[in-house]
């Protein structure tokens, strides 16, 4: 979502916008296609060359500087940490802003590779406050870098998405629970043992009558130890952006959590945030600073334990308790964050 963004705000400034990515699905170019009339795709298509790591970084850095090289341009945006380490030292020779979306405080050797780059970056681009302030200090930066949160730049166009026909009976279902009256629980993201949902798992269980706890990401060996929590549960495989907003479209609360297992974690920068409250959605996170200091600072939803089921419970009332109030806010907060002008301001 955040590269799609960045995509979608620079065909707005400039004539002709080229994208060169790694790889990117079918659903995701035609949606660019279709929204941007002034971009071409470089669709390296490096999955489907497999070999090994190495050679596909080798690949993909000369590939892409074979199409700077030969294309007229005024500027490079790396829209990823990842991506300014594979090309290396020779960006230097060109003007770029350099996008993390990653803090990569577990990662020394990224960490030194764009520390060194940093140096030559036109603009340096995070999507979190305190993850710029703590760059700042980490790389002995002059100025502090800008700030671009992952927020949507779009709404889903349609009432009802093409979620693909594997997944359709999957939405059925949770649209028959919204039928029964039941409010739908929604956690969107990675499903690791590390996003600690066994509470929620247990909340939705016990007032069953009233929820259904409905899951959608790639799993990570977790979703059965929910689903024997909450036989209950509903899980729907990956889907790519931004078809995914039309089920979070569906939820009545969305669920955020982190653990307290590196800085990047707790200054989290979360696209889930900005995607609930697009459709005013209220959130129900766990306590670290970039939660407590968006979400809960605009009371777009509240912070709780994850680790109690009491408190889960307990928090989950007391937004449903006032709702209309908490989803009010959820959409300030959508609002609350102009990218245009912050886009405008990094290019110029």
């Amino acid at each position: 979502m955040p590269v799609l963004n960045v995509v979608l705000g620079l065909s707005k400034l400039y004539d002709s916008v080229k994208f060169i990515c790694g790889d990117i699905s079918k659903d995701s170019e035609a949606f660019l296609l279709g929204e941007c009339k002034n971009l071409t795709i470089e669709n390296l298509q490096l999955q489907s060359k497999g070999g090994s790591k190495i050679l596909s970084v080798y690949h993909f850095r000369k590939k892409v500087f074979q199409i700077i090289d030969n294309t007229q341009h005024d500027l490079l945006w790396i829209a990823t940490g990842d991506t300014a380490v594979s090309m290396g030292n020779k960006l230097r020779s060109y003007r770029f802003v350099m996008c993390l979306l990653e803090l990569y405080d577990t990662v020394p050797l990224y960490n030194f590779l764009l520390k060194r780059l940093s140096r030559y970056a036109h603009k340096i681009v995070t999507a979190e406050y305190n993850r710029s302030a703590i760059l700042r200090v980490r790389w002995n930066l002059k100025q502090t870098p800008y700030v671009l949160p992952n927020k949507p730049y779009f709404k889903p166009g349609t009432e009802n998405g093409n979620h693909n026909a594997v997944n359709g009976p999957l939405v059925q279902k949770v649209k028959d629970e919204i039928s029964k009256g039941k409010k739908v629980i929604l956690y969107q993201g990675i499903i690791t043992s590390w996003r600690r949902l066994d509470t929620v798992a247990k909340a939705t269980l016990e007032d069953d009558s009233k929820f259904v706890f409905l899951i959608v990401g790639k799993d990570y060996d977790y979703i059965e130890t929910l689903k024997g929590i909450n036989p209950n549960i509903i899980h729907i495989p990956f889907i790519d952006a931004p078809l995914h907003l039309e089920i979070t479209k569906l939820a009545d609360i969305g669920i955020v959590v982190y653990d307290f297992i590196d800085l990047n974690n707790i200054y989290c920068a979360p696209n889930k945030i900005w995607e609930y409250a697009m459709f005013s959605k209220p959130m129900l996170c766990n306590d670290i600073p970039g939660l407590k200091y968006t979400v809960e600072h605009y009371k777009a939803g509240l912070c709780t334990d994850f680790n109690c089921v009491d408190s889960v419970k307990d928090t989950l009332g007391k937004i449903f308790t006032d709702y209309p109030e908490y989803s009010a806010n959820a959409e300030t907060f959508y609002n609350s964050v102009d990218l245009d002008s912050i886009i405008k301001n990094i290019v110029r």
